[in-house]
This record gives C-alpha cells, structure tokens and sequence, in this order.
C-alpha cells in the first residue's frame, strides 16, 4: 500500500536519530546491494542474525529508530499472540427483549459485539440466519447494535492520506461488519463507446441509491481503479453513492471495495437486505443502543481464532484487522472500553516485561498507517528471536507471506532458490518500504532479517530490489 508523505518529513527522519552509533563495517555484497541501487546508507537500518547465535550476521544503523510502515503489525501481533494466546476468540451475542409469539417478536433486538475482527458478510449472513431459525422472523420494535466495547478515537477517515473512501482508512470497532465497506461490482456492458457501465452493489440496500455516470471506453485495463471518481452525499434520509470517471471495456468485470457511509449507517444497509433475504421484517429503526441487564440470548457467536486473524493480518496487511486486536489487548489489560491508548500501552507493557522496550520506540495506531511511528531494526530483530523460542512460534511464523508463494511476496522470487524458504512481512508507504521475517539458508541455519528503508525514493522498485539483494545473501549464508 503506497501513501502519500510529504517530503520535508522524510528528510525530517533521516536525521532524527543524532547520537545513533554507527554501524560496524558491512559485508561487501551488502554494501554493493545499498549502493547498486543508488542508494546511500542514509535511512536504513538492518540487522541480520542466526537464531541461535549470540551476535548480529550484520547490522547497518540498526539502533536507528525509522518509519516501519505496515512491518509494525509484528509489535500488535506478537503481543497478542502471548498475551491473549492463538486459540483466544472474540463473540457476537444477538438477544432480545418483550415476548415472542410464533415467530412474531414484540420487542427489540440486540447485536453486541466484542471486536470480531473478521466478521465478514457471509458470517453475518449466517448469524442472522440463526436467528432465523431460532424462531424470529417479525420484529415488532427496534434492532439495536451494541459497540460499547469498545471506544475508538474520532474518526477522519481523509486525515492520512486525503483518501477517505478507501478501506484502508476504516477504523476499529467493537461490531465491525465487513470492514465497513461496500463492494461495488463493475461490468462493460458491450454497448457502444460511453455507454453506461453497469454497477452493482453488495449488499443492494434500500436505503442506498447508486448515480451512475461512468463512461464506458476503450483502452487498457491497468490501474483501473484510479479512472473512476467516487463521492457520496445523503438526500432524503438515503444515501446517494455517486460514480463517474471511465471504465475500459477490456476490464470485463471488476470489483471495488469503499468505505461509504459511518458505522451506524453500514450495519443497516447490511442488516436489512440480509435479514429481507431470510424473510425477515422489522417495523421499527436500527440504531445505535446497549443491551438491557435483562434480555433472551438467542446465540453466542464465535469468530475464529486469534491465529487465524493473526495469518490475515500479516499476509495481507489489514488495518482494521490490527487495530481490532490493539483494542482488544486494551480491554482485556486494561479493562472495557477498549482504547487505542490502552492498546498502545498493554503493547509496550509487554515489550518491557520482555526485556524488548526502547525508549525511542514510538507506536500509533498499531497498525503502522502512520506518519509517526518510529522503530529500530535491532528492536524487531529482537522482537523475532524472542518469539522464535516461543510456544507460539508456528504461528507467528506461518502469518508472514511466504517467498514466491503469498501475500505481498507472491510473486517475488518465484522459480528461484529462495522461494517458500522466506517468511517476510513487508510494508511500503511512499519513501518508506520494510521488511522483517525469517529466512531458511540453504545451509539449513535459519535467520531472522530486518530492513527498514526510508528515502524519498525508498517506495520504488530501486529499494525492492535492494531488499531482494538482501535476502539472496541471507538465503546464501
């Protein structure tokens, strides 16, 4: 994922670490990696060691604190993993009030949740229909989501990168419904050039209208997302999703995901087709509410383990994922509501119980979508030798993309000797790009490599590829 960052905070970074000791003299093929691709040893931090060694292989400004882009979801992660333990899940309980007569419910319906971080449309689509089957099918009164686990910060979802829509920028909370976001299915209808483009949304709401002024044309399909425009206003209690731009014919059928509407609005636009599509009614509003002391449980419905979500996060880097873990490791250190400021410091809480803390480290969102945070190479190659001797180990280990296979290293060495012998988790915002993970050598020792990269040119292939020397080298050890 690649953000827009101004370029005096870079040069600002850079040079915010006076009084870091200098590195020891480098290996030559190192050395050659950073200067072959124009780079200068300004702005990285390294650090490579064996896992049962008592010294770095290598180190280059590794005490260096620098921007780590998504590489810090490895600080939330492993704090999680020991704190909570991997087989640890969240629930949504759904309960009611009044008297159910057939399946004619004179009451309310509640949702509360306790930060699911993966409670996708499909698993909604199935807790309603436990409800369903439960015997509910009128409600005759109000349906009530209860998100008071947890307590987030306020929200401008445009703050970071002026890209308020993008689902990246979708903060936590305690009844999160597919990442708050909104699929928008596209399709070239094979109509003449400027013809309509045919839009589909998922869930198709009543209370939400689609203006379709997308031009359909010709021309190559890459990068399609940025030809189209997207705004959103509210007219008469309905929310109008406004579209237009151009869509080229050759795109075929493509998907998008955006952040549309405000948490309240979201559970309503997907409960209300979901539960119509089940036969189900309901006379009054859907609105924001706690559960009363008295109510009917109807199901207790758990999500899947912390492991799973742990793999989901590192493969595919999901912000929202993390900081659902981040408040929830707040509540249960420091009891509900859970705030990204307890997070934070059940995080470094942890980190200081294991010997792991710095001074200089800075956390914000947990998720590393952030201009602020600031972190060593030394401290998350100490991070990752601390965990490989830990229970958890496997999967901590098994969330990172594997080389060649993967995640974000997909596609990066396929059909070569490293490929499936790299677990790397990397990040990338612009003029920042990292890495951090573990390498199997072809020797059978395996290491744990640190890279953090920040240069106004750092998000470029120049830096890929400088990582990529790297780790061909720790593969060669």
């Amino acid at each position: 994922m690649q953000i827009c960052l101004n370029f005096a905070m870079v040069l600002l970074l850079l040079t915010a670490s006076a009084g870091v000791a200098q590195a020891a003299e480098l290996p030559p093929a190192l050395a050659t990696a950073i200067k072959d691709n124009g780079f200068n040893d300004q702005g990285v931090g390294l650090y490579i060691q064996e896992v049962t060694a008592a010294q770095p292989l290598a180190a280059l400004h590794a005490d260096q604190f620098l921007s780590p882009a998504s590489v810090a979801k490895l600080l939330t992660t492993a704090a999680a993993l020991d704190v909570l333990g991997e087989g640890f899940r969240w629930s949504t309980t759904v309960s009611f009030d009044g008297t159910l007569d057939g399946d004619k419910l004179k009451g309310n319906v509640y949702f509360h949740g306790n930060g699911d971080p993966y409670m996708t449309p499909e698993r909604f689509w199935l807790l309603l229909n436990r409800v369903a089957i439960y015997g509910i099918r009128q409600i005759d009164g109000d349906v009530f989501f209860d998100d008071s686990y947890f307590q987030p910060d306020k929200i401008d979802y445009g703050a970071f990168d002026d890209q308020p829509y993008r689902s990246y920028n979708v903060g936590p909370n305690a009844v999160l419904i597919g990442f708050q976001a909104t699929e928008f299915h596209f399709a070239a209808n094979g109509h003449d050039n400027g013809a309509p483009v045919q839009i589909t949304p998922f869930p198709d709401s009543p209370k939400m209208q689609i203006v379709n002024n997308v031009r359909l044309v010709d021309g190559n399909c890459g990068a399609w997302e940025k030809g189209v425009n997207l705004d959103v206003k509210t007219v008469a209690d309905r929310l109008q999703v406004i579209f237009s731009g151009r869509f080229a014919r050759d795109c075929g059928k493509r998907t998008l995901y955006r952040r549309v509407m405000e948490t309240s609005d979201h559970f309503q636009h997907f409960f209300l087709p979901l539960w119509g599509q089940l036969g189900g009614t309901v006379s009054g509003r859907v609105r924001n509410g706690t559960v009363p002391a008295r109510s009917t449980v109807v199901v207790d419905e758990p999500s899947i383990t912390l492991g799973e979500a742990i793999r989901l996060i590192n493969k595919y880097s999901n912000n929202v994922m993390t900081q659902q873990v981040l408040l929830t490791l707040g509540a249960v250190d420091g009891g509900p509501p859970g705030t990204t400021a307890k997070g934070l410091a059940a995080v470094k809480a942890w980190l200081a119980s294991r010997h792991l803390d710095d001074p200089g480290l800075k956390l914000d969102n947990g998720a590393g979508l952030s201009r602020d945070t600031r972190v060593s190479a030394a401290l998350l190659g100490r991070l990752l030798l601390y965990v490989f001797n830990q229970p958890y180990m496997a999967e901590f280990v098994a969330s990172l993309p594997v080389t060649g296979n993967d995640g974000s290293m997909a596609r990066r060495f396929a059909g070569e000797p490293l490929a499936a012998h790299g677990h790397i988790k990397t990040g990338l915002l612009d003029f920042v790009q990292s890495m951090a993970g573990y390498v199997d050598a072809a020797s059978g020792k395996r290491y744990v490599v640190v890279l953090l990269h920040n240069d106004p040119l750092a998000h470029t292939r120049a830096s890929e590829k400088m990582q990529d020397a790297v780790l061909r080298w720790v593969y060669q050890q």
